[in-house]
């Protein structure tokens, strides 16, 4: 069986933020949710496009050490390896 996990990284001002999620449109969302908390911080009153990734793109562009990562990572080999018990509800 294989597990998957997606994994948001974000990388402002030099601080690291990781966030696990389940699938790649739950890390989008939280990234949306993420830039749109710092907007105003970053970019004072210009207003974001109305377009996630451009509003992406622009929220990341000023700086060239922040970015931003959405990976998709197959943890099968780790669950085993751990030996973690399965969850009967999740198999």
């Amino acid at each position: 069986m294989t597990m998957q996990v997606t994994i948001l990284a974000i990388v402002v001002n030099g601080v690291p933020v990781l966030s696990l999620h389940q699938t790649r449109s739950a890390a989008w969302k939280r990234l949306m949710r993420f830039i749109d908390a710092k907007w105003p911080e970053r970019l004072g009153a210009m207003l974001p496009p109305a377009e996630d990734e451009a509003k992406a793109r622009m929220f990341f562009r000023e700086e060239d050490k922040d970015l931003y990562a959405i990976i998709d990572a197959d943890i099968s080999e780790l669950h085993d390896a751990l030996g973690w018990v399965k969850d009967p509800v999740v198999g």
